[in-house]
């Protein structure tokens, strides 16, 4: 036996003897070998001739989420080690409630050592690093001081105590390793502000709590509608990339203070290094913990390795970081940053309609002018323009006309984001070439805002005490830049999110207070109000911003209203209903616009076709220039085109693209009309279904699934069982709680003897109150719903009053271009939302009003008989006119170029002939879209209904040959 392994020996045995005389006694189990278990540790390190410290005040008896020590060597953090009861299982398989409640946190630690005191093992990155080890001689109660540890014993503590971070030389490795300890980080303040909200339940002063007062500082300054988490989420992405940014600098980061290493981040990037100090002077012993282990992974960080990578090595980095930290965080923020092959064509072109468009012959360069990403995520579309316009400047007067072209740029140059991680990254990218290019940064450093672009700049800024100032004062700054700085170009990818109302700041709400009217209103239609939800979207309010900002904000300074806006977003302004207005003011304002549709597939094209893997909507690039002087009674021409094929033949195409070239077509020109290509046909001269049907209604919004089913029973079961739940919460989930719908909700009962006439809330309801009707749920496919206002958000209540005798509803994809099959379709049954091809909406078009009228524009019977010449033409007729002509893929591959504007209008004929032969085609098909209920005529072989078929009919199966 080796002196290391009989000196292990001896502290095991030593540590059997204490921890079974500790166990005889009362008390917990757990803590009863705390003691031996320290004794054992210290020894261990002793033996390996380690200085290893074992800082047992890292455990929080509060909390019971930290590991029970933090373990150092050489006054360097290098692992943890988590205690069980002795007895007590230690496979994370196994665990539940606060055991793995516990694991999924400290299963990020790089170095762990999990032990009830004779099983150990050892994790890192949350996965078995060796085999496991049991020590001998019985349990802990006893074994005593026969107790007795394997060889693998030795070779996992010397594997636990020599860990060290690995090398970090890509970014890949980078984003392993501080990932996983900035979520840590993040779960440590949520732990920290929770702690600090029970001291003050528990009397303790507010003031004293220095956790709750920089969240509420932030939330003040940066989130107001912030919560905890979100809080968490900033303090722990800034710290985390603050040391990065001071790593780039060539900063030393271990055996120094934050607060040191803030200080010297002040020079050049003082946001940070201020923030860095701010949120990490005053932390727990615990807290600084976790800190000097992401210190210590972060100081081995080989930046020039690092960055000497691929040119798009900063756009990877934090799009990666998100994954790796919160897959889920970066679909709540829509942070899906812009491939760069498409972000080199957007700036490509506007620096072509910079030079042709509005006479600035050095593109970004030019005098004067002032270029703005408001969302500029890491920087790529700015720093973008920097190599961009570099690169001219170096092939057209050489390399030493750059330096001052670069120092020049740099002041021209800014940039918006709210976010702080990655606000660095953008900073330290365009820190980093600039200095590449010898450039001299503007004083006070580069003209990046940690900033919510939607604020008013015209609000009184509040002046904080704390060190948030630098942060107020950055936002101050930005202010000064969103209401006086003319800025020419307004460029970048503006976050996506739906539902959006209020966050959209002045943009789009008045401010009575300081009369400012809310600039969207000039987006909004009054005519097209229940479309108005798709405004409340955060990239319509930077549209909004940009257009604002570029064409009316400084009128007052040189060409103050021309520039450019250059965004890439989806494409629901492109040709959308609500958005009507939106085109007239773009169309108003603009001298000139160029649509490049990047989604001619359509909603949820395949992956391999999408710009962006993870985004299924249609996007467009938008382009809208005005030069100075435009007058806003003549319509802007704009262009249309579409990229189609793989992602990869996208991107070559856009590369051919030039804003003269051949392919554009001329859009639409009337001014609220879409900016789709103006059709080749007498398309826009037929009339729309709305104009035949005038009124429409979307079909039934659940918003749940559950209340909907092929059979009846299982919804009397899924009702039984939501009515007997006893469990609010439980209850809360089932029914899927939503703005318009809960427990508590007393709405109006459906009209029908068929429906739910409880009035009385969800909570109170009773197992005899279901009952379900069937509807149309899907083209052809008839199900049940409850037929119950409570649990449907949005029941329509209008179309269940129609539910009348020869109720035929019309069912348009309206809002999208259809592009096969029929153009419409009907159904006798109330519709979902839905009903014409799942999750893409919809509306439908009852053909009777609920008192039996029909739903038709008023004199077209007159009009249409007299034109055809059919003095006999009834209400039924137009109806089946439409089916006959529409509801079929003839007429979509016919018309196929015109739909790719949203709505369907219907081609007219005078033709007696023609007008009796579509007629009879359309009470066909309504007769089978209908399943038999409508347009019913025995005589012309449409019976009714579950009437059978006689032998040999043509609709008759043909039976199997014996």
């Amino acid at each position: 036996m080796t002196p290391v392994a009989r000196d292990l020996a001896a502290a095991v045995a030593e540590f059997g003897a204490a921890s079974k005389e500790k166990l005889a006694g009362p008390g917990d189990r757990e803590a009863a070998i705390r003691g031996p278990l320290e004794n054992l540790l210290r020894a261990v390190g002793n033996v390996f001739g380690t200085e290893a410290v074992f800082h047992d005040e890292v455990r929080d008896t509060t909390r019971r989420v930290r590991p029970d020590y933090g373990v150092s060597v050489d006054r360097a953090m290098i692992g943890y080690v988590e205690v069980k009861a002795p007895g007590r299982s230690i496979d994370p398989l196994g665990f539940t409630g606060h055991d793995l409640e516990q694991w999924n946190r400290q299963k990020d630690l790089p170095n762990l050592i999990y032990t009830n005191g004779t099983q150990w093992r050892l994790y890192r990155d949350g996965e078995p690093f060796v085999p496991p080890v049991d020590f001998e001689g019985g349990s802990l109660t006893d074994a005593g001081s026969g107790l007795a540890a394997p060889p693998a014993f030795e070779t996992l503590i010397r594997h636990f105590l020599s860990w060290k971070p690995e090398d970090i030389n890509s970014v890949g490795v980078l984003v392993r390793a501080i990932a996983p300890l900035t979520r840590l980080l993040r779960g440590e303040v949520l732990d920290q502000l929770a702690e600090e909200q029970r001291a003050i339940s528990e009397g303790a002063p507010a003031w004293n709590q220095p956790f709750t007062g920089l969240a509420a500082d932030w939330r003040n300054l940066l989130f107001p509608q912030a919560d905890d988490h979100t809080f968490a989420d900033g303090y722990a992405q800034t710290v985390t990339f603050a040391l990065l940014l001071a790593k780039t600098e060539n900063m030393t980061l271990e055996g120094r203070s934050l607060h040191q290493v803030g200080g010297e981040l002040d020079a050049e990037h003082s946001l940070m290094g201020r923030a860095l100090q701010l949120l990490t002077d005053n932390v727990q012993e615990g807290f600084a913990v976790t800190l000097s282990l992401l210190v210590r992974v972060i100081d081995s960080v080989n930046w020039r390795r690092v960055r000497s990578g691929r040119r798009d090595m900063y756009l990877h980095l934090y799009e990666n970081f998100l994954d790796e930290y919160d897959p889920e965080l970066r679909k709540r923020s829509g942070s899906y940053y812009t491939p760069r092959e498409v972000v080199d064509e957007m700036v490509r072109l506007t620096e072509e309609i910079l030079v042709t468009r509005l006479d600035r012959p050095a593109g970004f360069l030019d005098d004067g002018v002032i270029t703005i990403d408001p969302a500029m995520g890491t920087g790529t579309f700015l720093h973008t323009i920097i190599e961009r316009s570099l690169d001219r400047v170096e092939q057209r007067e050489g390399a030493g006309a750059v330096p001052g072209a670069a120092t020049s740029l740099a002041k021209s140059l800014i940039g918006f984001e709210l976010q702080m991680g990655p606000f660095a990254v953008a900073e330290l990218r365009a820190a980093d070439l600039f200095r590449e290019k010898r450039a001299r940064l503007p004083e006070g450093g580069l003209k990046f805002y940690v900033t919510d672009t939607l604020d008013n700049p015209r609000a009184e800024q509040t002046r904080l005490g704390s060190g948030l100032e630098r942060i107020a004062a950055s936002r101050r700054a930005a202010n000064v830049v969103k209401s006086t700085t003319p800025v020419t170009v307004v460029i970048g990818n503006p976050p996506y999110g739906e539902r959006a109302e209020g966050l959209g700041g002045w943009v789009e709400k008045d401010d009575p207070g300081l009369a400012i009217r809310a600039p969207l209103n000039d987006f909004r239609n009054p005519e097209m109000a229940r479309h108005a939800h798709n405004l409340k979207n955060l990239y319509v309010y930077f549209w909004r911003w940009a257009t604002w900002k570029v064409f009316e904000s400084t009128p007052d300074a040189l060409e103050g209203d021309a520039g450019i806006v250059c965004f890439i977003t989806t494409s629901g302004y492109v040709g959308g209903p609500g958005f009507t207005a939106m085109r007239e003011y773009l169309r108003r304002r603009s001298s000139e616009g160029w649509i490049i549709d990047l989604t001619p597939e359509g909603q949820r094209s395949d992956v391999r076709n999408r710009i962006f893997p993870g985004v299924q909507q249609p996007l467009a690039i938008g382009i809208f220039v005005r030069r100075s002087g435009t007058s806003t009674d003549e319509p802007a021409e704009i262009h249309y085109r579409t990229v189609d094929g793989t992602r990869a033949e996208k991107f070559s195409k856009l590369s051919e693209l030039t804003v003269d070239g051949d392919g554009w077509k001329k859009a639409r020109t009337a001014w609220t009309s879409s900016f789709f290509p103006a059709p080749e046909s007498l398309w826009d001269t037929f009339p729309a279904l709305n104009d035949i049907f005038p009124w429409s209604s979307p079909g039934v919004t659940g918003n749940r699934t559950w209340p909907f089913s092929p059979a009846r029973e299982v919804l009397t079961a899924r009702w039984t069982r939501l009515i007997g739940e006893s469990d609010a919460d439980t209850k809360s989930a089932m029914l899927k709680t939503t703005r318009d719908r809960n427990l508590d909700k007393v709405v109006k009962p459906l009209t029908g003897a068929d429906t739910a006439q409880e009035d009385s809330a969800l909570r109170a309801a009773t197992l005899g109150g279901t009952k379900s009707v069937r509807v149309g749920y899907r083209s052809f496919d008839r199900q049940w719903v409850l037929a119950d206002n409570r649990v449907l958000d949005m029941a329509r209540p209008p179309l269940w009053d129609a539910r009348i005798r020869g109720q035929v509803f019309v069912i348009e994809q309206h809002s999208k271009p259809v592009t096969s099959g029929p153009g419409i379709v009907f159904t006798s049954l109330l519709p979902e939302l839905n009903y014409f091809r799942g999750s893409e909406g919809g509306r439908a078009l009852p053909f009777l009003h609920p008192n039996g009228r029909p739903n038709l524009a008023n004199g077209i019977l007159a009009t249409l008989g007299t034109a055809i010449g059919k003095d006999d033409l009834q209400a039924e007729d137009i109806l089946a006119y439409v089916a006959g002509v529409v509801s079929h893929s003839g007429f979509t591959s016919t018309f196929s170029k015109e739909l790719t504007t949203p709505g369907i209008r219907v081609p007219m004929t005078a033709d007696k002939e023609l007008f009796d032969r579509a007629i009879a085609l359309g009470r066909e098909l309504v007769w089978l879209h209908s399943y038999g209920e409508a347009m019913v005529d025995a005589n012309a072989g449409r019976p009714a209904k579950d009437v059978r078929f006689p032998a040999g009919h043509i609709r008759q199966p043909l039976s199997k040959t014996p």
